[in-house]
């Protein structure tokens, strides 16, 4: 993708942004950069108002008969949203529920395949049951490379790198080997990471071979002496990121997957990209810095300087999309979001033949994806079970659409149901697109960031009279 790439009518933002980027401070963060971004706060106000004044009472969602649900994760955001639709709650262990909402430890103990559980055809879970093929990085990897190779053996090497969406990864310890080899050849930095940890723990950097040997003995000796240890994976760095105001940033992104054969997928037009407080630099006395090289917004917070009510080092995916188009043209835009949501199709479409297409379970998974300085997406991680706290009233606001959404497009209430011929799944529910229905749907490959204002609406447009 070409950074240049500028509209006729785009000049002038150009040259704001590029003004405003020189001396973007942590309050930049949170008001954005551009023009139109500043003039349009006193509407933003407006939309929040009228958005408010247009949503329905919390019971008027039961349509036919009270929801029953259970969970395992009480006294969050999530629970109290599900009561506050007039569901009824019973206990994860009364079979009587319509929809468990449960971690995964619960799900793989009692709903995986071995435990036998049967449910009923209307009882949803929120849970794939091998749902690590796509959220555990080195199983993510390893699919993402096979479906690499199968694409290259029947279509050649444009095919391939369809699935070319992951910076070179290596299991540790069992592809030390290889990953030597790879570093002596091309050196350069790598990220060391846990496969089945969040939140940027046990993650470091590396930039010499005496490091990796350091950790392949340590661990060594920690596994002679009996004491649990993780497996990792080491994973090129991306050391020239895309920044904002000298800042290195990730994108946070929604998925729903309700299906995998057929695959049956929307995204949430309402991500963030998080920001590190510090500016970025790659400088060998600054690898230790996660304040300078985690974007993890539960690291941030750390910081002694950090206040949420001053800067809480986010933006909306519409301000990051606004920014990019004033400063490279509508068009590197509009490119970069297709580049994204062909990221996250392809992702889903190298674990689709292996997942278990349980009809009862359906998942949302926190995307994490982070930009190069030419503009090109690349995939960090996928979480199982992105975080639904809440820290400021942007985080609120966001987080209750969200999973309100989730639960409409899931329907337990059928307000959107359609009829059994799956061509009639709506295209929109709320703030969800649908991106992904046995093939790519084009008109929406580009709603990532775009005006979610008219919410309530959509969700008036699409039930079922």
């Amino acid at each position: 993708m070409r950074r240049d790439a500028n509209d006729g009518n785009d000049g002038a933002e150009t040259a704001r942004a590029g003004k405003n980027e020189s001396t973007m401070d942590c309050g930049d963060v949170v008001r954005g950069e551009t023009e139109e971004r500043r003039a349009s706060q006193s509407v933003g106000k407006a939309l929040t108002n009228a958005r408010a004044s247009q949503s329905p009472a919390p019971h008027a969602h039961r349509v036919q008969r009270q929801v029953r649900f259970a969970t395992t994760m009480p006294n969050t955001i999530t629970h109290k949203i599900m009561l506050d639709r007039g569901w009824r709650e019973v206990p994860a262990t009364d079979s009587s529920w319509d929809l468990l909402y449960a971690d995964v430890g619960w799900i793989h103990e009692h709903v995986a395949a071995k435990a036998g559980v049967r449910m009923a055809e209307h009882q949803r879970v929120n849970h794939f049951t091998n749902h690590a093929e796509l959220t555990r990085k080195d199983l993510m990897a390893k699919n993402l490379n096979r479906a690499k190779r199968q694409a290259m053996k029947s279509g050649g090497a444009d095919a391939a790198r369809a699935f070319d969406i992951l910076p070179q990864t290596f299991v540790m310890p069992q592809e030390a080997l290889m990953m030597k080899r790879v570093f002596k050849d091309s050196g350069g930095l790598w990220i060391m990471k846990p496969i089945g940890r969040a939140q940027g723990k046990g993650i470091f950097v590396v930039s010499k071979m005496s490091q990796i040997n350091k950790w392949l003995a340590e661990r060594e000796k920690m596994q002679s002496e009996n004491i649990c240890v993780d497996n990792y994976v080491a994973q090129r760095y991306i050391s020239a990121p895309y920044c904002v105001g000298g800042r290195k940033f990730d994108v946070r992104l929604y998925v729903l997957v309700l299906s995998f054969r057929p695959m049956r997928a929307y995204l949430y037009r309402e991500g963030f990209a998080r920001f590190t407080a510090a500016k970025y630099t790659n400088d060998r006395e600054s690898l230790n810095d996660r304040m300078v090289h985690l974007t993890n917004h539960s690291i941030q917070k750390q910081d002694d300087a950090y206040d949420a009510s001053v800067c809480d080092l986010r933006w909306s995916a519409r301000s990051l999309r606004q920014y990019i188009a004033a400063k490279h043209g509508t068009n590197a835009s509009n490119e970069l979001i297709r580049d994204i949501t062909k990221l996250i199709v392809n992702s889903l479409r190298s674990v689709a033949p292996i997942m278990i297409n349980d009809r009862n379970c359906f998942e949302l998974y926190g995307y994490d994806v982070m930009l190069d300085e030419d503009l090109r997406p690349w995939l960090i991680e996928v979480n199982a079970s992105p975080s639904m706290s809440v820290d400021s009233a942007s985080d609120r606001e966001l987080k209750t659409a969200l999973f309100n959404d989730v639960l409409n497009v899931v329907d337990m209430e059928r307000q959107y149901h359609r009829a059994k011929d799956e061509k009639s799944t709506p295209q929109r529910v709320g703030g969800f697109d649908l991106i992904y229905h046995g093939d790519a749907i084009e008109e929406n490959m580009t709603t990532l960031g775009a005006s979610n204002a008219d919410r309530v609406r959509s969700l008036d447009d699409a039930r079922v009279s």
